[in-house]
């Protein structure tokens, strides 16, 4: 038995108004409903590099929605899935490195986020803030 790709099965589906667009999935599913999506920007500068993993890991967990930022049919390989550090002064030895990234969520997650990011910022004396775009 041959299995078509999802693309292929849409395609030859598509003559049939009937037929599903993946043939694994039944017709009848419901969409979730979708949550109203804001823009922010998130600015980072004088951070020791050691905390990176520490602002990334919460991106990930306050800011779960996905992005609404992405471009329909743009090549997933070449796409910018990473948050764009670069050296940056800060006080203290050591390196420190800075961010200027643009995130999408819903405000409840802006906000968990922004608590983190802040906490972090008064601990380890970097700047750091989150505000609407």
């Amino acid at each position: 038995m041959t299995t078509l790709a999802p693309s292929l099965a849409r395609w030859l589906g598509a003559a049939d108004s009937k037929a599903p667009d993946h043939l694994w999935e039944t017709s009848d599913v419901t969409a979730p409903a979708t949550l109203t999506a804001h823009t922010a920007v998130l600015t980072i500068t004088g951070m020791p590099r050691a905390l990176r993993p520490r602002i990334e890991t919460a991106m990930v967990l306050c800011v779960p929605s996905d992005s609404a930022l992405e471009i329909p049919g743009a090549d997933p390989l070449t796409a910018d899935w990473f948050t764009p550090w670069r050296r940056s002064g800060g006080r203290g030895p050591g390196l420190h490195v800075a961010c200027r990234q643009v995130l999408t969520g819903t405000e409840e997650e802006f906000d968990r986020l922004r608590t983190v990011v802040e906490n972090l910022a008064r601990q380890h004396g970097f700047s750091a803030e989150l505000t609407p775009a």
